[in-house]
């Protein structure tokens, strides 16, 4: 004797034309989106030749000026919150003001290349940040 496993409601195609279906809207709203990112894509591209021919310009007026870097450095950070500060701040405390920026190994790992224990305090000296002299 057979068991008989068919689908005894008489909807079987059901389940995988709304599948189809589901699938082609997707498929549609991938497609608007690539749509939508092209004006982007072209206003970055256009962006990207204007800054190429504005840093060439400044590079021939001033040969020794570099671009400020994109990506923000834990040191540069770090630098401008004892400044902002005013007096030195200990390493916990560099932590917590740096906040999300940076993840907090980041900043003490930063931060150990330039001191001599945990007790460390910073501040900032020529525009640098150093351990305090005691």
């Amino acid at each position: 004797m057979k068991t008989d496993t068919r689908n005894k409601t008489g909807n079987g195609n059901t389940a995988t034309a709304a599948l189809a279906k589901i699938n082609a809207q997707i498929e549609a709203l991938n497609q608007q989106r690539i749509g939508l990112a092209q004006p982007l894509k072209d206003r970055y591209a256009e962006m990207r030749g204007e800054l190429s021919a504005l840093e060439t310009e400044i590079r021939s007026l001033d040969a020794g000026w570099k671009p400020a870097p994109l990506k923000p450095r834990a040191d540069d950070k770090i630098r401008e919150l004892i400044t902002e500060h005013g007096k030195p701040m200990s390493a916990d405390e560099i932590v917590k003001a740096v906040g999300g920026v940076f993840t907090p190994w980041k900043v003490k790992n930063t931060l150990k290349k330039k001191s001599t224990g945990a007790k460390a305090v910073f501040t900032v000296n020529d525009g640098k940040f150093s351990i305090k002299a005691a």
